[in-house]
């Protein structure tokens, strides 16, 4: 038998125990509760994600009591006064234009929810005057207050612009959300986290 032939033969043999190998290997990880096509694996890593499936854990925890300047001068807002009530808390800026992009978003269903869930649009470290005539421009019409340090937006641990929270009544954080939100999903994000059909 000549040299070659033997490396040829050696490397067929390889090649077909490593296919038995990863056959058996599957197995075991299938028996084990493995599923090859969830989350963390190469398929799923692949796969466009839904809005349900990359939803940030959400660690429940008490909504912090901070009582809020209004926007531009406007009157103090007591975080505490919306318990008993759903409520979601927008974190925003006129700087930030993923922020910019959704509040139209955020007004609409904040229109359609008008006795059935609280809107708070808490603007960050941005000038008064920019801000104002921003929401004026959209007609923003649910309550706005200025977190001009940040102190609000550090104590939930928020990370991201914007970050959208859901507040359920009893005041517990039950859902939180970095980066831009359309309509549809917010509303859906409502249904699922706060039982809130719109």
């Amino acid at each position: 038998m000549g040299r070659g032939t033997r490396a040829a033969m050696l490397l067929g043999i390889a090649a077909v125990v490593a296919v038995l190998v990863g056959i058996a290997l599957a197995g075991l990880l299938r028996s084990e509760g493995w599923d090859p096509g969830g989350p963390g694996s190469p398929q799923a890593l692949q796969q466009p994600s839904a809005l349900s499936e990359r939803e940030p854990a959400a660690a429940r925890a008490p909504l912090p009591e901070i009582t809020l300047p209004g926007l531009a001068g406007g009157p103090d807002i007591a975080v505490a006064r919306y318990r008993g009530r759903p409520l979601v808390i927008n974190f925003w800026a006129t700087w930030c234009a993923p922020c910019v992009e959704e509040m139209p978003a955020l007004q609409e269903v904040a229109a359609a929810a008008q006795g059935k869930v609280a809107f708070l649009g808490v603007n960050e470290v941005d000038a008064p005057d920019a801000a104002s005539a921003f929401v004026a421009k959209l007609g923003i019409t649910y309550d706005l207050a200025a977190d001009p340090r940040q102190d609000f937006f550090h104590q939930i641990g928020a990370f991201g612009m914007p970050t959208t929270l859901l507040v359920d009544p009893q005041g517990t954080i039950v859902y939180r959300h970095t980066g831009p939100l359309d309509a549809p999903e917010l509303r859906w994000l409502l249904a699922k986290h706060l039982s809130v059909q719109l």
